[in-house]
């Protein structure tokens, strides 16, 4: 019997699960295992923050590569080759004694989830998907934060019965066989398997039109309207570069940390922990509903109404011994940052064009290397004055520059 469900959404899942684990061991997994490393080796929070700082950099410098690659080859194979590699990596980080060999490793561990996730798992899901790109972006890119509520909550409790190394080798294995998975499920295009975006139906009108056919691989396209130096001199390519660079800053600088802030406000480690992932289950539920928006409503406004309110719940993350305060920090900022990497891929689609996607965003993901200074400006914050308050205004500063810029944009 032939499914009644699009196969288009299976690819998203398939990116859900690859951004679960890209984002949570690269990113949200540094919560459970900061303090306990800290511990064992030594090393303060400002070293090990700058290897989030050197792996940003390597991993989010890979997305060209990337971007490059799959135009050519596809995204199944980065998908396998970048499990492997990230996998392995994090197995290594947790049995290096050495900082250099921790920074090496957890560059490794970039560059393969970058391979998984970022703008390839964004390719695989916008190439099915036009009318429903948001919706299905939105509940793809949920992983990431979905891993927020569940990865360092699971990863903590690793660490508690078998300790770091055997925890992190638990975590690596699931990571080594996403990619069998994704090969067999991960299709490239909807119509070289007969179907249409979104799942329209297929008819006779639709063959006899053309429109069903070996796809052209995008970037015989793309190179001729979108190169480099065409998209420079668009004041769009640098406005929505740095708008969203500027939020992911104050983005990463909190939720990399949020549980040990939350731990020296006064809550015992799990308590803590469980708070730091009501943050992040709220941001998945976010990413779903500013992607949906994004369907119906104008992206560009979705975003700037999403940039404000992210400063608005950074602020009341500043409010001190004040119960409510902390209560509707929560939800606010967990659902307003949550939006930020859905919208993203979103807007620029919705700019750009499907067929443009990956060759206009391996460009424009280089800004969001900037977010490598939200794990210094945390972690400098806290060493200097025994609290994040500094950081969160810088942070709250960012995304009201952030809300200005976007206004500004203009088709």
């Amino acid at each position: 019997m032939k499914s009644k469900i699009y196969y288009g959404w299976y690819i998203a899942a398939v990116a859900f699960w690859g951004y679960f684990l890209a984002v949570g061991t690269g990113f949200y997994a540094f919560n459970a295992f900061l303090e306990p490393l800290c511990n064992a080796r030594g090393w303060t929070r400002t070293d090990l923050n700058l290897a989030l700082v050197i792996g940003t950099v390597f991993g989010f410098s890979s997305q060209y590569i990337f971007g490059t690659i799959l135009m050519k080859t596809g995204i199944r194979r980065l998908m396998l080759a970048g499990s492997l590699t990230a996998g392995i990596s994090f197995i290594f980080i947790a049995r290096v004694t050495s900082l250099w060999q921790f920074y090496l490793f957890y560059s490794l561990l970039f560059i393969g989830n970058g391979a998984y996730g970022g703008i390839v798992a964004s390719s695989a899901v916008n190439n099915w998907f036009i009318e429903k790109r948001g919706q299905a972006i939105g509940f793809a890119t949920a992983g990431m934060s979905l891993s927020g509520a569940l990865l360092p909550l699971a990863a903590l409790l690793l660490i508690q019965h078998i300790g770091i190394e055997n925890a992190a080798l638990c975590i690596g294995i699931v990571m080594i066989l996403f990619g069998p998975l994704a090969w067999i499920m991960i299709k490239d295009w909807p119509e070289d398997m007969g179907m249409l975006p979104d799942g329209l139906p297929v008819n006779k009108d639709t063959y006899a039109a053309g429109q069903i056919q070996i796809h052209v691989p995008p970037s015989v396209i793309s190179s001729v309207e979108w190169p480099l130096g065409r998209l420079v001199r668009t004041d769009v390519f640098w406005k929505l570069g740095l708008s969203f660079g500027m939020m992911m800053i104050g983005t990463v600088g909190v939720m990399s940390q949020l549980k040990p802030r939350f731990v020296d406000t006064g809550f015992p480690p799990m308590t803590a922990m469980l708070m730091m992932a009501a943050t992040a289950l709220i941001g998945a539920a976010g990413k779903y509903c500013w992607g949906m928006m994004c369907d119906r409503f104008d992206p560009k406004r979705i975003a700037i109404f999403m940039a404000v309110a992210n400063a608005l719940g950074l602020s009341l993350g500043l409010i001190k011994n004040s119960l409510a305060a902390l209560i509707i920090f929560i939800p606010v900022f967990g659902f307003s940052m949550g939006g930020i990497m859905s919208t993203f891929p979103i807007i620029v689609a919705t700019l750009f064009g499907r067929e443009n996607f990956s060759s206009v965003l391996r460009y424009i993901s280089f800004f969001l290397i900037l977010q490598m200074f939200g794990y210094l400006i945390a972690g400098r914050s806290f060493d200097t004055t025994g609290s994040y308050d500094a950081a969160y205004g810088i942070f709250i500063g960012l995304d009201v520059i952030a809300a200005f810029l976007l206004f500004s944009l203009k088709k």
